[in-house]
């Protein structure tokens, strides 16, 4: 025999009703359907069809479960095909969002069967007189075989065949065959589901800039969207990364953090997962995200799955820092401003005398810097500012701390130091401002400072006794001649006052 071809679609076409043949080719065309693009619900309805005419029910329908309690169970007839108009029961009002009560014990015992996943068959005229019989005949139904449509381990609704011509007995091969149309209908719904929340997370990046992933307990895998690490966007759904490799893509200062806020969430302690994390992309560039997370447990409480959504917020956090920075720094200059510097000093006072340890605090002023202005100009005055705070910074210390009181006027903290260093940094400031005069289209601004320096320990109550011994031994280098240093333990120093 030579090669034969043919069109898959017309095969099984003319097998017989109620044959296995024809109902396993019922299902396999329906498959296929649901496959290539009916989907759901117009994949569904074929597939109701096809199995009726395979089957030569008189009726397929589905009803949704709704709402499950101890007492009530809420449905919803949601699909059907009828072999003749005069079978069909959708659209009826008894049927449209329809709560039955569960207290009858034929139905109860139906109802967790099903919630079970377990399949019931039923032949009228053997039953019993009661609900179940009185039931069936009012719609005048003489067999009839439910399956339930189970989703991700749950009870989402019943697949029914209703026979109201034929008292017809559903073999266990029949049975095992049409438990894959439930198959079917649940994957339909998955695949539903999948696609309303692709579409649901599409409109949300959108607005958001946002980004999805999830972590498998029992793989041990995570998956992200291949945006939340490349820069340059690929031709992929998603990215595979081991739990490792995960965390290798966030900063080193984030990881414990967030890897606490996890635990703490998983194990209860937390009601919820949010946590701002800074993420390298394959770049090496690291931005701000904020991971949102829903945890899913398996039907014996155990984690299964940690998925959510991670958002882009470098922009919130750049304008936070703008706006802290803002808050605490002096506009002209750029260095601390008296209120942040009011709050760093009694830090530093309190954490000293905790301690027990020593700080300095030194405060400058620039020698006749009224008249530097009348001469020159409040822009060059300005700028004469801002060059004598590049001058600090180049001298102190990552940990030194420049503030600007005011005016002409600057304050400085030196952590842990003794008098002698203090003395010594600020020598150092002084002579530099006298051999690196500020220079301006081609004209050099010679200035001078006056510094006054109080060791801050355990003999002072207050920052306010602090800043009052600074303040005076400023006022003694001023008394000096200005242009000089002046500290609480030099002769210069004046006790008594201004």
């Amino acid at each position: 025999m030579g090669l034969e071809t043919g069109k898959c679609d017309v095969l099984g076409v003319d097998y017989g009703v109620g044959t296995h043949a024809g109902i396993l080719s019922a299902i396999a065309r329906s498959a296929e359907e649901l496959a290539s693009g009916l989907g759901w619900p117009g994949g569904v309805n074929s597939l109701l069809e096809s199995l009726g005419r395979a089957t030569g029910v008189s009726r397929v329908w589905i009803f949704q479960t709704v709402k499950l309690t101890s007492s009530h169970i809420t449905q919803n007839y949601t699909f059907e095909w009828a072999s003749d108009p005069k079978y069909k029961q959708i659209g009826m009002s008894m049927f449209n969002m329809f709560t039955t009560s569960i207290d009858q014990p034929e139905y109860r015992d139906m109802v967790q069967s099903r919630k079970q996943g377990g399949w019931q068959k039923v032949v009228t005229e053997q039953l019993s007189d009661g609900w179940l019989r009185d039931y069936l005949v009012g719609q005048n139904i003489k067999s009839m075989l439910t399956l339930p449509v189970m989703v991700e381990g749950a009870w989402w609704g019943t697949l029914g065949f209703d026979d109201c011509e034929r008292d017809y007995d559903w073999s266990d091969e029949e049975i095992s065959l049409l438990r894959t149309a439930g198959y079917l209908i649940s994957n339909a719904v998955l695949t539903d589901r999948l696609s309303a929340k692709r579409k649901q997370f599409s409109i949300l990046k959108e607005i958001t800039d946002s980004h999805a992933w999830s972590y498998d307990f029992n793989s041990g895998q995570v998956w992200c969207s291949q945006e939340l690490i490349h820069s340059v966007p690929m031709p992929m759904d998603g990215i595979l990364l081991s739990l490792h490799e995960a965390l290798r893509m966030i900063h080193p200062n984030d990881r414990r953090p967030f890897i606490k806020a996890v635990r703490d969430y998983v194990e209860g302690r937390e009601e919820g997962l949010r946590q701002d994390v800074r993420v390298y992309s394959d770049c090496g560039e690291a931005r701000w995200m904020e991971f949102i997370g829903n945890l899913r447990k398996d039907s014996k409480g155990q984690p299964e799955q940690l998925a959510g959504i991670a958002v882009d917020i470098t922009a919130r956090k750049e304008d936070e820092a703008r706006l802290l920075a803002e808050a605490s720094t002096d506009p002209l200059t750029g260095v601390t401003n008296r209120r942040e510097f009011e709050r760093l000093f009694q830090h530093h006072f309190e954490e000293a005398r905790q301690n027990n340890s020593s700080f300095a605090l030194l405060l400058v002023d620039i020698d006749y810097f009224k008249g530097l202005n009348d001469k020159f100009g409040h822009t060059v005055g300005d700028n004469v500012l801002w060059y004598f705070t590049e001058i600090c910074g180049s001298i102190l210390r990552s940990q030194d701390v420049i503030a600007r009181l005011g005016g002409d006027e600057f304050a400085i903290l030196l952590p842990d130091v003794m008098l002698k260093t203090a003395r010594n940094i600020g020598e150092r400031i002084r002579r530099y401002v006298v051999s690196k005069p500020y220079s301006t289209e081609g004209r050099r601004v010679f200035m001078t400072v006056s510094v006054g320096v109080a060791l801050c320990c355990s003999n002072y109550a207050s920052t306010e006794e602090v800043m009052q011994s600074a303040d005076k031994a400023l006022y003694s280098a001023k008394k000096s001649g200005r242009n000089c240093l002046v500290s609480t333990a030099d002769p210069q120093y004046i006790e008594g006052g201004f």
